[in-house]
């Protein structure tokens, strides 16, 4: 008699079991569609190849400050195929970025200064080149060598330009980069090395002909 019982205690809990394997099944493929969908916005490109910024990494804007370099042990500014050098700057309200964080995309760097002619010459044209190819992902970020805010802000608001400037107070980066005169441009591929070194001014054509080597057209 207590043999049967037994039986019939298996019998329920066993269909018990199925019904509750049935859930979890179902709770399971809902988990892998979901994670699908969420995989598919993680990795998604715009049409022209370029991983966008993730949303804690907003394009940077505005006057920024440049927090800290790393070390360059060459007795040589980068050149063609050497990585470029990281380094660190922060928004007003202390938000960080690092050049590194925008691996993936093409990067000028342009060390400049509001005292230096043919930097005040030519940008005007970087600032028209960062508009109109912000859409293929390009990001310029103008320099400044060891001037202060004041005198930044006021360059950016007489020449009306809208491009990122970083102010490199101590000149730090301007030392990593072992620049030794301004203007000097630094084309920086999607892989984070040196496409090209610039040294002087940018005449319109000749930063065309190099964001268009930079951009592999």
């Amino acid at each position: 008699m207590h043999t049967g019982r037994v039986v019939r205690n298996l019998k329920i809990d066993t269909t018990e079991g199925i019904t509750m394997r049935n859930w979890v099944v179902r709770g399971v493929v809902v988990l892998l569609l979901l994670g699908g969908l969420i995989g598919c916005t993680s990795s998604a490109k715009t049409s022209s190849g370029v991983t966008p910024v993730t949303a804690s990494r907003q394009e940077p804007e505005g006057i920024l400050l440049i927090d800290a370099g790393s070390v360059n042990r060459s007795a040589k500014p980068p050149q063609h195929g050497d990585p470029a050098p990281d380094f660190v700057f922060l928004t007003e309200d202390g938000k960080e970025y690092r050049l590194s964080d925008f691996r993936g995309r093409p990067v000028v760097l342009n060390f400049w200064a509001t005292w230096c002619p043919p930097c005040r010459a030519e940008m005007p044209a970087l600032d028209r080149a960062y508009k109109e190819r912000k859409k293929d992902g390009l990001l310029i970020l103008a320099i400044n060598e060891q001037e202060d805010r004041r005198a930044v802000s006021e360059f950016r608001q007489a020449m009306g330009v809208s491009l990122p400037m970083l102010l490199d107070t101590r000149g730090v980066v301007g030392r990593t980069y072992l620049v030794r005169g301004l203007p000097t441009s630094f084309f920086i591929k999607p892989d984070g090395t040196v496409a090209i070194r610039w040294t002087g001014m940018l005449k319109p054509d000749d930063l065309e002909y190099n964001l268009e080597v930079l951009l592999g057209r």
